[in-house]
């Protein structure tokens, strides 16, 4: 199942919609959609759903803390390749 192809799938969509307001409601509000998709795409791109029905089910299996940690993952990796100077404003560096 070319995954990439699919996501724009309505009905992948609605089902996505539907995890994250079940995740917001009983896990944690602040998620969003994107970030669901996000954690299902990368998800995807290591262990592809071999069907749509597949799809389907990895999307109501997911949960808050693998959403959690795929973002986790990528803020470490975004905050690896920023400068030091791009932090100041965390560490109080130089007010002028």
């Amino acid at each position: 199942m070319e995954i990439q192809n699919n996501i724009d799938d309505k009905y992948l969509k609605l089902a996505i919609t539907l995890k994250t307001s079940e995740l917001q409601r009983t896990q944690l509000s602040s998620l969003t959609y994107q970030h669901v998709e996000s954690a299902l795409i990368a998800k995807w791109k290591f262990q592809k759903p071999k069907s749509f029905h597949e799809a389907i089910d990895d999307v109501m299996k997911i949960d808050a803390n693998e959403v959690v940690a795929y973002l986790s993952t990528e803020a470490i990796i975004a905050g690896s390749k920023m400068k030091i100077n791009d932090f100041d404003d965390l560490f109080g560096g130089d007010k002028q």
